[in-house]
Formats: structure tokens, sequence, C-alpha cells
């Protein structure tokens, strides 16, 4: 099988130089320089090994965890106790006093120095060898990963200090000043820019391998940046946000990401993963599929320790998704549902999915895949659909429990090499970045949906999105977002449902502002009186079940409230919190103002309304 096993296997001596702490500040925590240029920097494998290590700062799961559970806590996913911690503010510190320290902050600054380290040594191995496309990859894979870091930090705290050397105590920039976010963000685009110069298109030589970063990952790492800054800095300057950027309007990153994801359109044309929706996310690799730009893959003898197996178990994980995502679904004649006379309602399952965007009936579960008995509850200890073994549960907290990625066989339950890959970039997310930008922008047309939108539409059968159609919907056409036209309206709603449950609709809701419409929001499951009546019949075996004494709760109109037993998020109670002028951002650790100014003389200022 032509993959790449990337080995996490560096050698003592280079181990010692990354993994290195003490107990001084991060930004101090700098890689001792006792090895000499014999002992290490001598060849190009040196440069592969460093850069292997790297590789763990992809995020990652060990052991069973739901794999698409990125989004619990947000509109989109919710467990059934306090899971909600994304965009529910009484989970974070409601009197806005900033904490102590940052695991973020540390861990980002910490993985830069390792980052820095490199790139400031790579040179040691000689201009002959650098010269190599091979080692210029590896390169290019370290400023990738500088980039990734950042922009993780530019989404956790806005502009941050830009540190791209390896500090020691005395260098001036230890105490570097805050960044303007835009400044930051174009920092990390110059990264990405130089590491799209380095990189090589994927299988195009030995270091563009299978599970490694290249040309291709890196422009849509690029166009997930850029479209992120663009969009925040357009959006939240139209609200007059504390979060906006004086004098800016977003359209320099807009730009950017068109461009970036023009090239990749070029590239892979309408190339994407053809069969069936559901089976993309459960492959055990994906190197053989040229739309999935960056993944990992459950490999146990690798070295690296990231186990994928088992994301999302067939009981449910105690997660669900909301109704407010089934309801975004559209009908597959592409009109939405309150818009269509085919739309059958949600009483049952089987009517929720019935003539909708095949994509809801491959991402939830519904009768013909599983059992309501097997959605529904607290916890049992049984199999479930496809599985042999006997497993303990914990079932889904709101009646639509996500199909989406779930372990097709026993194999992955049990934790053996056949193993699901992860992704963490695709071509679908471009395409549909590619389509947003061009909207905000006001420059989209339809051949620009035809190429981008209904190329992902063709996938499963979908009613291609027409402009002129969905210009003209009016009546009790109904938007999530009243003050937006109908066209990005329905261009988010295509973000929404292709991306769900991949990490990417709390980043979404921020940047364009669009937090403050869940304030007050209860999130609401599916109807409830289907379980109740499945559980009492015959097939269900259990007269007399009732779903409140099983700590179920169902609202007025009968829908699962899957936090219901919290009385905020009971009739009257007070549903999501959230400060519209703080929670965009996460404070600065106090901890670091004080070490700047104690330290450095230096004012580290705070995010907005934050102590």
């Amino acid at each position: 099988m032509n993959k790449y096993l990337i080995t996490r296997f560096l050698t003592l001596a280079a181990f010692i130089i990354l993994m290195c702490s003490c107990n001084e500040d991060f930004l101090e925590r700098y890689p001792q320089d006792e090895i000499s240029d014999a002992a290490y920097w001598t060849s190009e494998k040196d440069l592969e090994n460093y850069v292997n290590g790297l590789y763990d700062i992809l995020p990652s799961y060990t052991g069973y965890a739901p794999k698409y559970a990125w989004e619990n806590g947000t509109d989109n996913m919710i467990g059934d106790d306090r899971g909600v911690t994304m965009i529910n503010g009484r989970i974070w510190n409601t009197n806005g006093d900033a904490p102590a320290s940052s695991s973020t902050w540390n861990g980002a600054y910490d993985n830069l120095r390792k980052i820095n380290y490199f790139l400031e040594q790579k040179d040691k191995v000689g201009e002959d060898i650098l010269a190599n496309a091979s080692a210029a990859h590896y390169v290019g894979e370290a400023l990738f990963f500088r980039a990734w870091v950042n922009f993780d930090l530019l989404k956790t705290f806005g502009g941050v200090p830009f540190i791209d050397q390896v500090l020691s105590t005395d260098s001036e920039e230890l105490y570097a000043v805050r960044l303007p976010r835009d400044e930051f963000a174009q920092k990390i685009i110059d990264d990405l820019d130089e590491a799209i110069e380095n990189l090589q298109w994927s299988g195009s030589g030995p270091a563009a391998a299978s599970m490694r970063i290249t040309k291709e990952a890196a422009l849509g790492f690029k166009t997930r940046v850029a479209l992120f800054e663009g969009s925040w800095e357009y959006y939240h300057a139209k609200m007059a946000s504390p979060f906006k950027v004086d004098g800016k309007d977003g359209s320099d990153f807009l730009n950017e990401a068109i461009s970036a994801s023009q090239m990749l359109i070029d590239r892979l044309g309408d190339n994407i993963y053809t069969t069936d929706y559901r089976t993309l996310f459960n492959q055990d690799h994906y190197y053989d599929i040229p739309s999935v730009l960056l993944y990992r893959e459950y490999l146990p003898s690798d070295g690296i320790g990231h186990r994928w197996w088992n994301y999302n178990g067939a009981g449910g994980g105690g997660i669900g998704l909301t109704k407010s995502l089934v309801d975004d679904y559209l009908m597959v004649d592409g009109t939405p549902i309150e818009l269509s006379a085919d739309y059958q309602g949600d009483a049952t399952l089987e009517a929720v999915v019935a003539s909708r965007d095949p994509r809801l009936g491959q991402t939830i579960y519904h009768p013909g895949q599983g059992t309501l008995g097997e959605i529904i509850g607290s916890s049992y200890a049984g199999t479930a659909p496809g599985i042999t073994s006997t497993i303990t549960y914990y079932k889904c907290s709101t009646g639509y429990f996500c199909y989406k990625g779930v372990a097709p066989q026993d194999a992955v339950y049990n934790g053996s090499p056949a193993g699901q890959g992860l992704i963490y970039l695709r071509y679908g997310e471009v395409l549909l970045s590619h389509a947003e930008a061009k909207a905000i922008l006001g420059t989209i047309t339809q051949s620009d949906l035809d190429r981008t939108v209904n190329v992902l539409r063709d996938r499963v059968g979908m009613a291609h999105m027409d402009m002129a159609n969905v210009t003209s919907w009016g009546g009790n056409y109904q938007k999530r977002y009243p003050d937006e036209s109908n066209l990005i309206n329905e261009i988010r709603r295509e973000r929404r449902v292709e991306l769900a449950m991949e990490g990417q609709r709390y980043d979404d809701l921020r940047r364009w502002g669009a937090l403050e419409q869940l304030i007050g929001w209860v999130p609401r499951g599916a109807k409830g009186q289907q379980f109740l009546d499945y559980a009492n019949s015959t097939e269900g075996q259990a007269v007399g079940y009732s779903l409140s004494a099983s700590g179920i709760y169902l609202d007025e109109e009968g829908y699962l409230l899957p936090i219901g037993h919290r009385s905020d998020f009971q009739d009257g109670g007070t549903g999501f919190v959230f400060n519209a002028n703080r929670d965009y951002l996460q404070a600065v650790p106090r901890g670091q103002i004080v070490l700047y100014q104690e330290k450095g003389g230096v004012t580290l200022t705070q995010n907005p309304n934050w102590n």
C-alpha cells in the first residue's frame, strides 16, 4: 500500500532540545544550543525527523471519543449536561475576570518555540541540501505549522505578540506588544504564502506523500484563514462591534481567500469524493481521495499515539444534533421546508428525512439504520447497527443521533488497526469558502455557484442552487440571518449542512458576528412521542415506559429538551447566555499581563470588557 507513515522518532538529543522545559514563562523557554553541527543538522533526514515531531501539533483524540463532537455546545450539537461550553457564557467566568493562565496561550508559544528553532537551524544543513525540493518541502511544513498555531491564537485572542525567532531571557522581543489583529493575520498569510512556495503538490515526491502537508493542504488552510479574518473584519465593522478593525472591511483577506481557493479549483475542478456523503467520513485512510487535503490515519504502530477508532459510538455518546440544524436541510428540490408542499413534518424520523437533502439521511440515524430504542435514553448495554459485540453506550440526547462518521464495523470499536482516519482539511470546505467570499464582496455569479456549491449538490443528487430562484424567495421564507440577503443566507445554510460536525460552526458564528442570535436560545431535539410509542410497543417491550421517569424532558410542543433537567433550559428559563461585547474573544491571561509589566515594563493589553 502506498502510504507514508509519519514517524515520531527523533534522535535523543533533538528530542531533548524539543521537549525540555523549565518553570519560567513559556516565551523564555528556548532550546539549548549544546548540540553541535556535527551531531545534527547535517542531512535532509535531520530536517524530516525534526518536522515529523511537529505533527503532534495537529488536534487528536485518543481512545473512545466521539469523532464529530467538536461542535458540542453550538447550535448544531448538544450534550445532555454541562457540555455546552462553547457558546453558553455561564460556563465562563460571568463576572468578566480573566483567568490567571491559559493552556491555549502557553501551549501555542511553546509550540512556536519548537517551530522557530527548526527555522533558525535549518540553514546549517547547507545550501546544496536546502536546494532539494524535498528539503524545501520540510521547511514549508514548518511554516505551515507556525501558521496553524498562530491561527489558533488569532481565533482565541485576536492579535497577539508575533514571535518568529527563538527567544533568550535577554531578547528584546521577549515582551513584544500585541499586533493589531489584521497585522497578525497578515503574518499568518505571509507564512502560508512561503509555505505554498516551498511545498510540493501531493504525490509529486516522497516528501509530499500521504498524511503529510502538501501544497494543496496549505492552499486549503490559507483559504480558511483568509475567509475567517476577511469575514470577521467585514461583519464586525458592519455591526460596529468592539472587535472591529478600524478602517478595514476585510476585502483584502477575502480576495486572498478567493485567490487561494481558485488555485485549488483550477487543479481539482469537480474532483470530489462521489460515493455517498456518509462514507467519506468513515474511511480508514484517504491517500487515494484527492479531495481530502490533510488527514491522519489510525496506525497503532506508528509511534504517534493517535488512536482514531470509535469516533462516534453507535449509542450516541450522550450528545445529539439539534432541531435547529435538522430544520436547515432543504428539500431535495432545493426549497426550504417552510416553502415546500412536500415536507412531511417532523412527527417521526421517517417523515423528517422524506424528500429531503440526502445529506440529512446520511447525517442522522433514522429507522432502517437502527431502531428507535437504540437512539434515545440514558445508557444501555447491547449491540448497535452493524456491530455484533456488546458494548455499553450512552444514548443520544436529542433523538437526532449523528450517523455521519459512525464506525462501520466491529474492528473499529475494538481499537484494531482497521480504525478510522480523521479529516482536517477537505476540498468541499474550499469550494464553499470560495462562494462565500465572492458573495460577501458582491462579485458572485451563477457560474461561480455551479463550480462550487452545485458540485457538492451533484454528488448527492440535490437540485442546483439557482441565484434567480433564491433571490425571489419571500412570503414564508425564514431567514436565519434577517439582515443578510437571501443568497448569503443560502450559502451559509449550505456550509452548515455540508460541514456539519466538522468543527467549523462556532468559528463561523463568531466571524459572522452572529452569536447574538443565540442569546436566550433553548436547544431542542426531535419529537418525543415517537420514542415513547416505540418503547411501549411489542417491539420495544417496555410497556409503561415513561420519558420523564427516565430523566427525559419535553417542551410544550413535544420536542425533546436535551438539557431540560436544568431549570434555565425549561419554560421561563434564560436559555443560552452570551455577552456580545466580551465573549467573541477569550481573555488574555492575567499572569501574562503581570509578567509583561513586572519583567519587561510593557503593557500587554486585555481584550474588550475583560477584567
